[in-house]
C-alpha cells in the first residue's frame, strides 16, 4: 500500500498539497478575510491524510477485484454515500471522454 512511499515523495506531495490548500483558501476568502498560517497548516494536514487514506482504500478495492490497476469504479465504490461527489465524478468522467 501507500505506506511504501519514500520520504522525498511524501514532502513533495504534502508541499503541492499545501500550495493548493492555501491557493483555494486565499481565491474562496473575501478580501477583507484571511486565514492563519496555522489554519492553513491544519487544513493541509486535514487534506493530506483523506488522501492517503482515499488513495488506501482505492488500491484495497482494486486489489480486491483482482487487479493491479485503480480504475474510475474504485473511486465511485470509495464516494458511493456520497450523491453530489458521485455526480461530479461522472460529469469530470464523460468530460475527459469526449476530449479524448
Amino acid at each position: 500500500p501507500l505506506n511504501h512511499i519514500a520520504m522525498d515523495d511524501t514532502g513533495q506531495l504534502k508541499s503541492a498539497v499545501y500550495l493548493m490548500v492555501a491557493r483555494m483558501v486565499e481565491q474562496k476568502l473575501p478580501a477583507q478575510v484571511g486565514a492563519s498560517p496555522t489554519y492553513i497548516a491544519t487544513l493541509v494536514e486535514l487534506v493530506y491524510n483523506q488522501l492517503i487514506i482515499l488513495g488506501e482504500d482505492l488500491e484495497m478495492f482494486a486489489h480486491h477485484a483482482g487487479r493491479t490497476t485503480v480504475e474510475p469504479k474504485d473511486m465511485y465504490m470509495a464516494v458511493r454515500k456520497n450523491e453530489s461527489l458521485t455526480r461530479v465524478l461522472r460529469a469530470v468522467e464523460e468530460a475527459m471522454g469526449q476530449a479524448e
